[in-house]
């Protein structure tokens, strides 16, 4: 993509890049073993492994307390079950290891994505046209290993959050509106990407965004004026992993 990351994220990736030159060369020419740094940063990532299953239950937990009524909740139980059987292979419970369970838990969700069944996720996530509330202001949407066309033609939309990873929406708001003179949107985008057409009318900006191997492209033209149309704003934000987005016209 073209504009694939503003001056922050820029200087982030270089950062992380230099940092990660930086280590190789001190492993390699040994001054991290004897100043003791590899063992550290060892005991940090054994530390934070060992800690996975408990965020993994946590954030089912998490999800399933902000699930709405109107939301279905069996992703979030199948969240916390991972966290459990993860937790029980951490402390090697009935004879189960880590290494027993990883792959066919994720061979089983990748297959549960791919059957994608609509009558157990949840509400929001790979979202198609048909299944948007009739006027539906508010986005709040999840494509994960999948995703969907999105049209909208409310007059009133208030911006929100759209997460893509490994998946993507292509949303069109060209037969749309916001409510007032801006509103944001802020993007999540992880082996995913989002494309979001625009009317012509409105002013898109990208003052914060944070990008590493990805970025969010800004191919829409403001004509307001020229179309004797009110300019207004939208606000794109968030973080692209390698992935990211397009907005255009």
């Amino acid at each position: 993509m073209g504009d694939w990351g503003n001056k922050d994220g820029r200087k982030l990736t270089a950062y992380i890049l230099l940092g990660i030159a930086v280590y190789v060369g001190l492993a390699n020419i040994g001054v991290l073993d004897f100043l003791g740094i590899r063992d550290l940063i060892r005991w940090i990532i054994r530390t934070l492994w060992s800690l996975l299953p408990t965020a993994v239950l946590v954030l089912g937990v998490y999800w399933l307390s902000k699930s709405g009524a109107k939301q279905r909740s069996l992703i979030p139980w199948l969240v916390i079950g991972v966290g459990a059987l993860m937790m029980i292979a951490q402390f090697d419970l009935f004879g189960l290891s880590f290494g027993d369970l990883a792959v066919p838990l994720w061979l089983a969700v990748i297959a549960f994505f791919i059957l994608n069944p609509r009558e157990l996720l949840p509400k929001r996530m790979n979202t198609s046209t048909e299944q948007l509330e009739e006027g539906e202001e508010n986005l709040n949407l999840i494509a994960f290993m999948g995703g969907g066309e999105l049209h909208y033609d409310t007059q009133r939309l208030k911006g929100g959050e759209i997460i893509a990873v490994m998946g993507g929406y292509d949303i069109d708001f060209r037969e749309a509106d916001m409510e007032g003179d801006s509103m944001e949107l802020n993007l999540i985008c992880f082996m995913g990407g989002v494309e979001i057409k625009v009317p012509a009318h409105w002013d898109v900006v990208k003052p914060g965004a944070v990008c590493i191997m990805g970025g969010f492209s800004i191919k829409a033209q403001c004509r307001a004026e020229d179309l004797d149309l009110p300019r207004k704003k939208l606000i794109i934000r968030g973080i692209a992993l390698m992935g990211g987005g397009e907005i255009r016209n």
